[in-house]
């Protein structure tokens, strides 16, 4: 490919050539900017490269549209590496192999870049997109660390006549199975273990196929199990009644990843939070708090391939003085937030959700842009009636501003409580099956934020500090039903903020008579 000699100074330095990585490279090289990618492999997209053989990968969110010089539609992973390979070929794209980076010294527009062999590359700017694959998390259990556990599946026809367990409940656990079970005539044995009762963070598509694997006979699915000690051929489990002994051949551990923190803040960046898995801090240009410093992709929080790609053009755009383009997904969000009275920007309007709702004021300006693409938005008046008891509904309620009634006796619906602006509500409808447990009237005109199901449970899996947040307020309410009139919030903040949550497997004995305590 494309070459600016190895000892030249580049406008832009790009680490990583995955999805955002490439696009990046891509839409430098277009535009004629001197460049280089840096890749660690001998190929492009190593995680996608990784993907088990024939995986069909999704081009989710259908609606959004793709901004990259580089194609991508849905289809094989043979197909889409394929296309890349030759269209950054085509473009001229300066990529550097086996050119893995070590350190990041200096500052803009004088950054220097310190490879694995010794030699070093010179930059104006950075372009950070080496995801997080590369740091997955590990099984920490007893026998984690045996021969027969791995993370990762290159070839699921590579297998015959095993036992083979599946650890995680994402896409990338559900698409093993699936792999695996896909061919009966090689007789393996497949179960997936989910800790969760269901699948927050996977595609609908892939827990619909799961669903029907299972239904079928092809592979078998155990919810809320958690693995106590991995011995070798056999792996023992915690599950809702009790624990399991399972044989295994084989363990594929799908468990997520972290990013590469250690790496990361060595260049001088920021991070959200100490928590692990806390993402950077970053501008709306995708900026790190190291100026002429970039994060993009999966590192910065956008997982899915089509943001990547748009970050990729949009950052390098931003690099070269196009400060006027607006990310892909604005129109689509503008559409939503046009219900809401006043004139506001996207970005204002993003900025004022997320100082005003607690449970979104962990996120960032760009995570919010990608959750609200999968919440709705609206204007409501005094008296209007937000749902009734009983009916049905999953999704949760944000407050942005004003006031809503909760009407507590359904005997007299007169007998409210007031839940204010910056609260939630409708949190039990996160609990599959629930139905809506109390009506809830609009007190003072409010905005109100509503999120589905799924997208709510993949922001608490995703975000541990919101998780805290709604589990918090969760208990908070159940206490506060149980010891009835007369108490109040802070009466009970104390026992909140000295509480263990725990989850409790069926017949487990929490107190013994005559036990201190």
């Amino acid at each position: 490919m494309g070459s600016h000699g190895l000892n030249a100074k580049y406008t832009i330095a790009i680490i990583g050539s995955g999805p955002a990585g490439l696009s990046a490279a891509a839409r430098a090289a277009a535009r004629g900017v001197p460049h280089v990618l840096l890749e660690k492999t001998e190929h492009l997209s190593d995680t996608i490269f990784k993907y088990q053989k024939g995986k069909h990968i999704m081009a989710t969110p259908e609606q959004l549209i793709l901004r990259s010089d580089i194609d991508f539609d849905a289809g094989s992973r043979e197909n889409i590496l394929d296309l890349w390979n030759e269209q950054a070929e085509n473009l001229k794209t300066n990529v550097r192999y086996n050119s893995e980076v070590i350190k990041v010294e200096g500052s803009k527009p004088n950054f220097k870049l310190t490879l694995k062999d010794g030699s070093t590359v010179e930059s104006e700017n950075i372009i950070l997109a080496i995801g997080t694959q590369g740091n997955p998390n590990t099984m920490r259990c007893p026998g984690g660390d045996l021969p027969h556990v791995q993370y990762q599946l290159d070839d699921p026809r590579a297998y015959f006549d095993e036992d083979i367990i599946v650890i995680g409940g994402g896409d990338a656990g559900i698409e093993n199975a699936l792999g695996l079970c896909a061919a009966p005539e090689l007789e393996n044995r497949v179960t997936l273990l989910q800790r969760a009762p269901d699948f927050p963070k996977a595609k609908a598509a892939n827990v619909k196929a799961l669903m029907e694997a299972k239904d079928s006979g092809r592979l078998n699915v155990i919810n809320l199990a958690t693995t106590i000690s991995i011995e070798p051929n056999w792996i023992n489990i915690d599950v809702k009644d009790g624990k399991e002994r399972l044989p295994c051949d084989r363990i594929i551990a799908r468990i997520g990843s972290a990013p590469p923190r250690k790496f990361v803040e060595s260049c001088g960046v920021e991070f959200a939070s100490e928590d692990r898995l806390a993402f950077p801090v970053l501008s709306e240009s995708f900026e790190t708090s190291v100026p002429g410093l970039y994060v993009i992709g999966a590192l910065a929080g956008y997982p899915l391939i089509k943001h990547c790609m748009n970050q990729g053009y949009d950052v390098v755009e931003q690099i070269c003085g196009n400060t006027s383009l607006k990310p892909a997904d604005e129109p689509l969000l503008q559409e939503k937030l046009n219900a809401l009275p006043g004139r506001k920007t996207v970005n204002e309007w993003l900025n004022y959700l997320r100082k005003n709702i607690d449970i979104f004021n962990p996120l960032s300006l760009l995570q919010m842009r990608e959750f609200m693409l999968d919440s709705e938005v609206s204007y409501r008046k005094s008296g209007e009636t937000i749902f009734k008891r009983n009916d049905i509904g999953s999704s949760l309620f944000s407050i942005a501003s004003g006031t809503v009634n909760v009407h507590i006796d359904k005997k007299d619906e007169s007998i409210t409580v007031p839940i204010s602006a910056g609260k939630i509500f409708g949190e039990t409808g996160l609990i599959s099956g629930r139905r809506r447990n109390a009506m809830i009237t609009v007190a003072e005109d409010c905005i109100l934020v509503e999120t589905p199901r799924n997208a709510a449970r993949k922001l608490i899996a995703s975000v541990p500090e919101v998780k805290r947040n709604i589990e918090r307020i969760a208990i908070e309410r159940q206490l506060l039903n149980i010891f009835g009139p007369g108490i109040t919030q802070e009466d009970i903040a104390p026992i909140l903020d000295s509480a263990k949550l725990m989850i409790v497997k069926a017949n487990t004995i929490i107190i013994e008579e005559g036990e201190t305590g």
